[in-house]
């Protein structure tokens, strides 16, 4: 990767993560208003079982097989990365298939004691290609992703997000479910219409980019595939932990919300209000994270390989302050907005003290996502698999206390939310400096970024006046006094050289 590789395949990402992110983020509110709460409560358990299912084929094996291709591909004439794709996508293709064996013949089970009703046997069903498609489709991006190339999988992206968000939401129109088990189950099935048509165009441009080719430097691609297992198992096991303990909340949090005296359909609507409709909010951040992580993978698996430890000081730097820049701000929103975010976008103002309790998170879920990538891409993906256990094993422990206490409740889930994500990231923050020593600017990385945004929510309440005392915003005067916000907050970074004069320029003008 040249010098400026991490920079331009960055900026890409952030543009086509934008584009992804807000269909993505429309789909959701669309998806909220049309099904309610319990449904959409019911999709997020539905979700999390498919997720624990997937967890083997789409965990620690794509992001192995990025960085394995990544460093064959910097190696001139090598094309081992054709052999080692092959193999992995095989390998995948048939522990699929296993996978949807297993999750049929205990279809029963799942339905009625996860999803807590027999008729969401359908909705287990339509689970199976979804495991089969995404497991397939995840190799395809780890190649694509392994050679440099941010387009194909980004386009096929987008593509997943459209066709789903037209097509579930034309029969949701359609339809008009009124059973929440049945919205539930159509945009379960929506997880394969859209994945099915990110696999047929991943696989089209696989063939058409990348044709076979003689090469001096070829060996067997079992040693590949074997070192791409090892560099798999620790990814793997993290990801395991990270679902069991998502699958583990799904099931917790609304069995103790009913011990702390909720009933079974607001225990699930509190959990669909949480997941479904202000966690997405909280990821917004990831427009930016998602695309810095992608690069910073094989950028730092590269570069590890050449020695250039310079570069990789200086693309860590770049990501923990881009992933500041834009963090920053979207929780200052959450937070003081909480209420007419709430209402506009979701017509439901019991969501909006979620969105508040949850506001800060955004900080720390794009920080602790940012190191993370780091850390695999330093190849310390065992220490970072260490940290997440600590942290999910305490984040656990402090749900099933606190939430099943009636003086907490759902505060409970907060509480542990925010303990578990500061330890994790004091965690890797220290593995990470363990690995390489960082020359960190706090004032710029940090004060900067903290005037900015308080000068951007002082534009946003000048324009506004009260915004959110409002109980029926006007979108055009909300979507309004954000762009002012947002004007305000781009001026006073650039003002206090937050963002260097010679920052774009850096994108666009190769050195």
């Amino acid at each position: 990767m040249n010098k400026n590789g991490f920079i331009y395949g960055s900026v890409f990402m952030v543009f086509m993560n934008f584009f992804m992110r807000i269909i993505g983020f429309a789909y959701d509110i669309f998806l909220s208003k049309l099904l309610g709460a319990e449904a959409m409560g019911l999709f997020q358990i539905g979700m999390s079982t498919l997720m624990t299912f997937l967890i083997i084929t789409i965990s620690g094996i794509p992001t192995a097989l990025t960085k394995i291709i990544a460093e064959e591909n910097s190696k001139s004439g090598s094309n081992n990365a054709e052999g080692i794709f092959k193999l992995t996508f095989i390998f995948n293709f048939f522990l699929a298939i296993l996978l949807s064996g297993i999750l049929i013949f205990f279809s029963d089970i799942i339905a009625t004691k996860m999803l807590k009703n027999q008729d969401m046997i359908l909705g287990v069903y339509f689970m199976v290609p979804a495991i089969i498609i995404l497991s397939l489709s995840n190799v395809l991006k780890a190649y694509f992703y392994g050679m440099k190339n941010m387009v194909t999988p980004s386009l096929a992206q987008i593509i997943e997000h459209l066709t789903r968000f037209i097509i579930v939401l034309a029969i949701l129109y359609y339809v008009k479910p009124t059973d929440p088990i049945d919205g539930a189950i159509i945009a379960l099935l929506g997880i394969s219409i859209g994945e099915f048509f990110d696999l047929l165009w991943s696989y089209f441009f696989k063939k058409h980019l990348y044709k076979k080719k003689k090469s001096s430097y070829k060996v067997s691609s079992i040693p590949l595939f074997l070192k791409l297992l090892t560099m798999a198992v620790p990814l793997t096991i993290a990801g395991s932990f990270q679902v069991v303990f998502r699958f583990t909340n799904t099931v917790l949090i609304p069995n103790r919300l009913m011990a702390a005296g909720y009933s079974s359909s607001e225990a699930v609507a509190t959990f669909g209000r949480i997941m479904g409709m202000a966690m997405p909010l909280i990821h917004l951040s990831f427009i930016v994270t998602s695309a810095l992580v992608l690069n910073l993978i094989p950028s730092l698996s590269e570069q590890m390989a050449l020695k250039r430890y310079r570069e990789m000081k200086r693309d860590i730097n770049l990501s923990i302050k881009a992933t500041i820049l834009i963090s920053f701000p979207l929780a200052a929103i959450y937070t003081v907005f909480s209420k007419p975010l709430a209402v506009l976008l979701y017509s439901d103002a019991k969501v909006g003290p979620y969105i508040y309790a949850m506001g800060f998170g955004t900080i720390l879920m794009a920080l602790q996502h940012t190191i993370s990538g780091a850390l695999l891409g330093l190849n310390r993906q065992v220490q970072d698999t260490i940290n997440g256990i600590i942290s999910m094993v305490i984040r656990i422990i402090l749900i099933y206390v606190l939430v099943g206490d009636p003086r907490f409740g759902i505060n409970g889930f907060f509480i542990a939310f925010y303990v578990s994500m500061i330890i994790t990231i004091i965690l890797d923050l220290i593995v990470l400096r363990s690995v390489i020593k960082l020359n960190i600017n706090y004032i710029d990385i940090l004060g900067k970024p903290i005037l900015a945004t308080l000068f951007m929510i002082g534009a946003i309440f000048l324009t506004t006046y009260d915004l959110s005392n409002l109980q029926n915003p006007s979108p055009i005067v909300f979507i309004s006094s954000l762009l002012v916000g947002t004007i305000a907050y781009i001026f006073i970074l650039v003002l206090t050289k937050a963002v260097p004069k010679n920052f774009f320029r850096r994108f666009f003008k190769s050195k």
